[in-house]
């Protein structure tokens, strides 16, 4: 999902989902909360109970501490899936930032329900507007296997505004159940040391592993091309940094 951090009045190489190449100041906490509602907006079914549809959230919290300008350390719990999980960011050079993570499940602690990932995340920003990314990643379960390729675009629209696109398809791994692109338009606002972002996106959650693997039967939600259908989530993230 996404790792998300705050920093600077356009932190240009940050992005809904996909990890960013923006580092906190040393020694600053912060925390991330991600909701993302669970039902895809016109599935079918999803007004049989409207009141679920909009209250039934996934919500992912995090909650980082930067070691120094260029080392961070967090701790992630994503309530909805019952998955608690550790993640790192590291910075070796300018425009490369290096992102692990590890998530196991709550109630059942197993290699296929562990997962691990691996981003690298080459950001890079024209003047205080633009800013784009591209990120490599690997996530296993030491069963199953993905590569992926995050690719996102940022502009500012002044007034702490900024509008951001995303994608970040499967390369390799992909099967009948397995989705084959996660893809989200982000409205990003800031506020202080505050940042507001409305993202509509694929209809399932956007943080790896689970943006690969499709819910219910092998040939549902999985393609992006369900968004053209009216099937797609909607969501927002909160940043605070203390």
């Amino acid at each position: 999902m996404t790792l998300l951090l705050l920093l600077l009045a356009f932190p240009g190489q940050r992005f809904a989902n996909l990890p960013t190449g923006v580092l906190p100041e040393s020694h600053v906490w912060q925390v991330t909360i991600a909701h993302r509602f669970l039902p895809a907006v016109l599935t079918p079914g999803w007004t049989q109970d409207p009141v679920q549809a909009f209250t039934a959230p996934n919500v992912r919290i995090v909650l980082d501490k930067s070691l120094g300008e260029r080392t961070l350390l967090g701790a992630i719990v994503a309530i909805s899936s019952r998955e608690l999980g550790l993640r790192g960011a590291y910075a070796p050079l300018g425009w490369l930032t290096i992102y692990p993570e590890l998530n196991a499940h709550l109630y059942d602690f197993k290699l296929d329900s562990t997962w691990f990932n691996l981003g690298f995340c080459c950001h890079r920003t024209f003047g205080r507007r633009w800013a784009v990314a591209a990120q490599p990643r690997y996530t296993t379960n030491t069963t199953s296997h993905f590569i992926s390729l995050g690719l996102a675009a940022k502009t500012g629209l002044g007034r702490g505004y900024a509008v951001a696109l995303e994608a970040e398809p499967v390369l390799i791994g992909r099967d009948s159940t397995t989705r084959q692109l996660a893809a989200s338009l982000a409205i990003e606002k800031e506020i202080g040391w505050h940042n507001f972002i409305i993202t509509v996106g694929t209809p399932h959650e956007q943080s790896a592993p689970a943006m690969f693997r499709s819910s219910g039967p092998a040939t549902a939600y999985s393609d992006v091309l369900d968004m053209a259908k009216g099937w797609f989530r909607i969501g927002f993230n909160i940043h605070r940094k203390f």
